[in-house]
């Protein structure tokens, strides 16, 4: 089940770190990797 997990998995890390790269939104990075847009931010 996506976004049950507690922790960011590093397929996560990496698209989030791509996604920021590219000056996507923490809402809609969240959106797709299932977690909360707080949880891009930290």
């Amino acid at each position: 089940i996506p976004g049950n997990q507690k922790h960011l998995t590093l397929d996560n890390r990496v698209y989030i770190e791509k996604s920021l790269d590219n000056n996507m939104p923490f809402k809609e990075i969240a959106k797709y990797i299932c977690k909360d847009p707080s949880t891009i931010s930290k």
